[in-house]
């Protein structure tokens, strides 16, 4: 017997799911983040952490049945040669034949289920990705330097740029600062450096929640949201246009910005609805390491000649 292992990985945390060869999930292992553009080094621990952790958690159930395929999903991949890099060390430590792609490209795996469309995410980072037959293009995720507007990062980061200018300029805190303050327990602005600084990207956009509330009565907190939705349409519609798409265009999204936070997914929807002529937005709660399962089949097909596999 045989099975398959996907692996989601982005600035948050890295999932490692074992599916059998029908789909149905095996075992799960939940890490840190994957993203090695927050930082290479732990982020390949918490990759081969959460594939070991898999695999031992099979191995556990059953120890009658092996791993034949891996595919990561992973956030940063795209830029230099991490994909290789990263697909040697998997296998060199596993053993197993891997392929490693974007993270948002098993998103889109999983909920376009391989037909043409746009998939925007949208959670510590953003990215919009989009596949028309063969082609498939990229807009967004530059990571937090570049871009990753839209993101709960940027967003996060806005707001708290907001308290620092509000205190060089020597006004009265907002209640959006107060809020932010609150929730990191500290009394004064001055300590937000120290937070920022010694933060990593999830903890900064974890700040997402006291923004959306602070939205309801603060002016600031409620344009930060909407300047999210802009950008993030923006880069949807970047997508749209570099494959021509433009009519009955279906768009999944993903990510908790985009599918937990309505003044943003309002505000996307009505946005893109004005320049595309027709929206099918798709959000359904699949992982996205269902993808990268799709991908891994598809793959190991394509191999099976191969009597190396």
């Amino acid at each position: 017997m045989h099975y398959i292992i996907g692996v989601d990985g982005g600035g948050t945390k890295t999932e490692a799911v074992a599916f059998s060869m029908n789909g149905d999930v095996i075992f799960k292992n939940v890490t840190g983040f994957g993203n090695v553009l927050v930082d290479e080094t732990k982020a390949l621990e918490n990759i081969i952490e959460a594939i070991g952790g898999c695999i031992k958690g099979v191995y556990e159930k059953n120890r009658e049945i092996r791993c034949i395929f891996i595919c990561a999903g992973l956030a940063g991949v795209e830029v230099g040669n991490y994909s290789i890099i990263i697909k040697q060390k998997i296998e060199d430590y596993f053993k197993v034949r891997t392929k490693v792609v974007n993270d948002a490209v098993i998103a889109h795996a999983s909920l376009l289920k391989g037909e043409d469309g746009i998939i925007t995410i949208s959670g510590t980072g953003s990215i919009s990705i989009g596949k028309r037959e063969n082609e498939i293009v990229r807009a967004g995720g530059w990571g937090h330097i570049l871009g990753d507007e839209g993101s709960g990062y940027h967003i996060a980061l806005k707001a708290l740029k907001k308290a620092v200018n509000e205190y060089d300029m020597g006004c009265k805190e907002s209640p959006l600062t107060l809020n932010i303050m609150k929730k990191l327990n500290i009394k004064r602005v001055e300590e937000i450096k120290d937070f920022v600084y010694q933060s990593d990207k999830a903890s900064i956009a974890a700040l997402v929640p006291v923004i959306v509330e602070s939205s309801c009565y603060d002016l600031y907190a409620k344009q930060i949201l909407i300047d999210a939705a802009n950008d993030l349409s923006e880069i949807t519609y970047m997508v749209a246009n570099k494959l021509n798409m433009f009519n009955n265009v279906k768009i999944g999204i993903k990510g908790s910005v985009l599918t937990k936070v309505d003044i943003v997914r309002e505000n996307f929807e009505k946005i893109l609805s004005r320049k595309l002529k027709k929206v099918d937005l798709i959000d359904e709660d699949v992982p996205s390491s269902k993808g990268a399962f799709y991908l891994a089949l598809l793959e190991y097909s394509k191999l099976a000649g191969d009597s190396n596999v």
